[in-house]
């Protein structure tokens, strides 16, 4: 199980040995949320050497969630794709920790105190 910090940046390491970098130019990290079922994908192209190319049996990923952040809180989980053929090559569990969580809803309260109206969007 992997453990991710929600709003600050995060080191993934991908085992990439040199006979599967001439088969796939990049990868697809999609992470799906258990409960909500909301679905985030981040695109990967390791086909440039002077990034990706230095050591030949791994790789190292840079997520950062504070810019483009997975809205929940809890457990996703985690499929990688390598493209352009989109082969499944990892599945595993994730957890997002970290500080508090974006509101489901926002809240609007009717000024007509007779008749407290409330009225939940979900944004």
């Amino acid at each position: 199980m992997l453990y991710l910090q929600k709003g600050q940046e995060n080191t993934l390491v991908l085992n990439i040995n040199n006979n599967s970098r001439d088969v796939f130019t990049g990868y697809t990290l999609t992470f799906t949320h258990i409960m909500s079922k909301e679905v985030k994908s981040y695109n990967i192209n390791t086909s440039d050497n002077a990034e990706f190319g230095q050591n030949i049996r791994y790789c190292e990923i840079v997520l950062d969630f504070a810019t483009s952040d997975l809205n929940y809180l809890g457990q996703y989980q985690l499929n990688i794709f390598g493209t352009p053929n989109n082969v499944l090559v990892f599945t595993g569990m994730v957890v997002l920790e970290g500080t508090q969580e974006s509101q489901p809803f926002t809240q609007y309260i009717s000024n007509n105190e007779v008749n407290e109206n409330y009225i939940y969007i979900e944004s």
